[in-house]
């Protein structure tokens, strides 16, 4: 098994992956996506640089994914915030939802504030 690397019996049920080649042949138990260990059998599989993904993540690891929306980031601006990606009108003020990609912001309790609202809900007075 390319996966658990045990021995496969005659007769046991196995798993060849076209996209990988017929030289490679999994349990049906061990044909797993590598990153979220997600069954693949009986589903759409992805072979990339020897690792099995599900759709999900190696979508990821084509794309970035928007921290605000969840959805793959298509274009090619976007910001990256607080250690995430963002669609750039998905990175906004916690407060009042105004678009904070390239302007100064501040983190109150782990959530952006532009300087405005930090100012006027936040500052010490």
């Amino acid at each position: 098994c390319f996966h658990c690397k045990l021995n496969m019996e005659e007769g046991d049920p196995a798993v060849y992956a076209e996209r990988a080649g017929y030289d490679k042949l999994w349990h049906p138990g061990c044909f797993v996506c590598c990153t979220c260990g997600e069954l693949l059998v009986d589903m759409i599989y992805f072979w990339k640089n020897g690792n099995l993904y599900c759709g999900r993540h190696y979508c990821d690891s084509e794309r970035p994914r928007c921290a605000g929306c969840d959805e793959l980031i298509f274009s090619n601006e976007y910001t990256l915030a607080e250690g995430q990606n963002w669609h750039l009108k998905h990175f906004c003020c916690f407060d009042c939802d105004c678009v904070l990609a390239g302007i100064t912001y501040l983190t109150v309790n782990d959530k952006p504030v532009c300087k405005s609202c930090y100012m006027k809900n936040h500052a010490v007075v």
